[in-house]
């Protein structure tokens, strides 16, 4: 059964189980990740570009922590607010 292609119609064929066919061993999957391909591990990055990715990391952590700090002033505002009024 090595050599054998058989073909089924999708259609007609859908309450048999197992499939009688074995095209489906032929097609495979591209899943994987971009960033572990060989493309992307052998490429040549410059230092300028290391340099932009730690400023862009250290930017979005400082713009988080003042999110943070000011979530934080808010709910503290807003529960005195409430002890206050309710």
């Amino acid at each position: 059964m090595a050599g054998d292609n058989k073909l089924m119609n999708p259609r007609s064929t859908m309450k048999i189980y197992p499939r009688p066919d074995t095209y489906y061993r032929h097609k495979h999957s591209l899943d994987f990740d971009m960033m572990r391909t060989k493309v992307m591990i052998e490429r040549k990055g410059s230092s300028i570009e290391g340099v932009t990715l730690w400023v862009a990391h250290a930017v979005v952590g400082i713009l988080m922590g003042v999110l943070a700090f000011l979530l934080s002033l808010a709910e503290d505002e807003l529960t005195k607010w409430r002890c206050e009024f309710v």
